[in-house]
């Protein structure tokens, strides 16, 4: 899951309640042939068309909390990555992981070799940690303790922006739902996430950058945005 921050606004509104469709048709039909403050008449409309009006939906803008990672939860981190590690060499005799990107074979033979059951859903999400470091190595991110309005969830954050990866359900949740599991193709997206992100605030840069220039020196030169 990635960029769980952002705000998400449905892409169609849900219809107003009976009642409160009936209140406006009661209120509209009294209106009628009165005319408004402004002077022009009130529209009237028809009872579909007032049951599917388009009514204002209030959105929760309000941003997560993000905290670093307390003494006892890198314990428990630091316990589920070994669950993977012991695993990792009795099953397949790998006794170091490196935790960088060269790792990613051996955790995909874990999952092929069907080493970790369908119904641990702690060892999927344990796997979600290891996978998450190596995330962290080599895509500059790091482990915090990401909490909304749904509780807390230890995340990567891209640097101190409100851009955020999620690991640690990654494969519990493909399990869940009967999904196949290719670990670099999932590498690959959160990557292209990545760099979606450093793009991003590198515009805002950029934005923050011509502001002032219009505001201050007019000599200096005006930042065209990237193509």
């Amino acid at each position: 899951m990635i960029q769980r921050s952002a705000t998400m606004i449905p892409s169609h509104r849900p219809s107003a309640p009976a009642w409160v469709a009936a209140l406006l048709g009661a209120l509209i039909c009294q209106a009628s042939g009165e005319e408004g403050a402004s002077g022009a008449p009130v529209p009237l409309l028809s009872e579909e068309e007032l049951t599917n009006y388009p009514f204002s939906i209030p959105v929760d803008e309000t941003p997560p909390k993000v905290e670093e990672m307390s003494v006892g939860e890198q314990f428990i981190l630091d316990s589920q990555r070994s669950d993977i590690e012991d695993l990792v060499a009795r099953k397949l005799g790998v006794l170091y992981m490196k935790r960088s990107r060269e790792d990613l074979p051996t955790l995909q033979r874990l999952v092929d070799g069907g080493h970790i059951p369908t119904s641990r859903t702690k060892d999927w999400q344990s796997l979600g940690i290891v996978f998450g470091d190596i995330l962290a190595e080599e895509l500059d991110l790091r482990w915090v303790i990401y909490e909304d309005e749904l509780g807390k969830s230890r995340a990567l954050q891209f640097g101190k922006t409100l851009s955020f990866v999620f690991p640690v359900t990654m494969f519990s949740k493909r399990v869940q739902f009967g999904q196949s599991i290719n670990i670099l193709d999932v590498y690959r997206k959160v990557e292209a996430e990545v760099a979606g992100f450093a793009a991003h605030e590198a515009a805002k840069v950029r934005y923050a950058d011509n502001e002032r220039r219009l505001r201050g020196d007019g000599d200096e030169d005006y930042l065209p945005p990237d193509p």
